[in-house]
């Protein structure tokens, strides 16, 4: 195997945190390719929470 295959984001607000947060930076971009949807729509299609609020 060549290299270990990515996931993408599952909600928007683990799009945000991978961005704002310097040590998760580094994999932010990869996690954005591999989020499904094009280039443009990936992060709008992406939910605004995966659970529900507490």
């Amino acid at each position: 195997m060549p290299g270990r295959r990515r996931t993408g984001f599952k909600s928007k607000a683990q799009w945000k945190l991978f961005f704002a947060n310097p040590r998760l930076r580094r994999y932010a971009r990869q996690k954005a390719r591999a989020t499904k949807g094009g280039k443009i729509t990936r992060y709008r299609r992406l939910p605004a929470r995966r659970s529900a609020r507490r």
